[in-house]
C-alpha cells in the first residue's frame, strides 16, 4: 500500500501546478485561502516524517545545508526548566557546534511575521546553477548587527544531536513558504497563542 503523501508534498504539487512562484504575493494569497481549516497538527506531521526523500544526516555538510530549512522531533535536554518549548520545530540552521547546532526556529513567530521575516532573508539567499535558491547566507552576527532582523530574537535556539528525536526532514526551498503556513508547530506547556505574543513582545522591546 503506497504512502499517503504529506500536506507538504500535496500542497507543493498543487502549487507547481497552479504555477506559483515561491512566495509571490499570489503564491501566499492561494495558500492562505487552501490552509485555512487545517486543525489537526499530529496528523499532518506523521506523513511528513514518513516521506524518506526529505532524510538527511546532521553530519552530511552537503544536505544538512546551514541556511537551508529543515523539520524534526526534539526532546530539550532543560525541558523542566523552560516556560514551554517546540517539539516539531521549522529550523533554519546558522551554525554547527561540536554537539548540536545554533538555528531560527520559525515556529515561535506568528505566521504575520514568519513571512515578512523571510522576505528580509530572501535578498541574502545563495543560487546554484539553475538559478534556484540553494541558501541564506545568514550568521547571527549579521542578524544581532542590525535592527532589520529583530523577529529572530525570540527563534534564536541551540538544538542539541542527542535530543534530537528523528530524522531530520529537509524542506526545499519551493516549500519554504508552505512550511511557514503550516499550523504544526508542537508547543508544550503553554498555547501557541501565549508564545506568539510574548514573541511579539520580545521583538518590539
Amino acid at each position: 500500500m503506497a504512502t499517503k503523501p504529506s500536506i507538504l508534498t500535496t500542497l507543493s504539487d498543487e502549487k507547481i501546478a497552479a504555477q506559483h512562484r515561491t512566495m509571490s504575493r499570489e503564491s501566499l494569497t492561494w495558500l492562505m485561502k487552501r490552509i485555512q481549516g487545517l486543525r489537526n497538527p499530529y496528523g499532518m506531521v506523521r506523513p511528513l516524517t514518513k516521506e524518506t526523500h526529505r532524510y538527511v544526516r546532521a553530519s552530511d555538510r552537503q544536505k544538512f545545508l546551514m541556511g537551508g530549512l529543515y523539520y524534526f522531533w526534539y526532546d530539550p535536554k532543560t525541558k523542566k526548566e523552560l516556560p514551554y518549548y517546540d517539539n516539531f520545530p521549522l529550523v533554519m540552521p546558522l551554525k554547527r557546534e561540536a554537539d548540536g547546532f545554533i538555528g531560527l526556529n520559525f515556529h515561535y513567530l506568528p505566521i504575520r511575521y514568519r513571512i515578512n521575516f523571510m522576505r528580509k532573508l530572501l535578498p541574502l539567499a545563495i543560487y546554484n546553477d539553475e538559478d534556484e535558491i540553494k541558501r541564506i547566507r545568514i550568521t547571527y552576527p549579521i542578524l544581532d548587527a542590525s535592527n532589520r532582523y529583530k523577529e529572530f530574537r525570540p527563534c534564536i535556539k541551540k538544538y542539541l544531536y542527542g535530543h534530537v528525536r528523528s530524522r531530520i526532514l529537509a524542506v526545499e526551498p519551493q516549500e519554504w513558504d508552505i512550511a511557514l503556513y503550516l499550523p504544526i508547530h508542537q508547543f508544550k506547556k503553554e498555547s501557541a497563542k501565549n508564545v506568539w505574543q510574548e514573541s511579539v513582545d520580545e521583538i518590539r522591546t
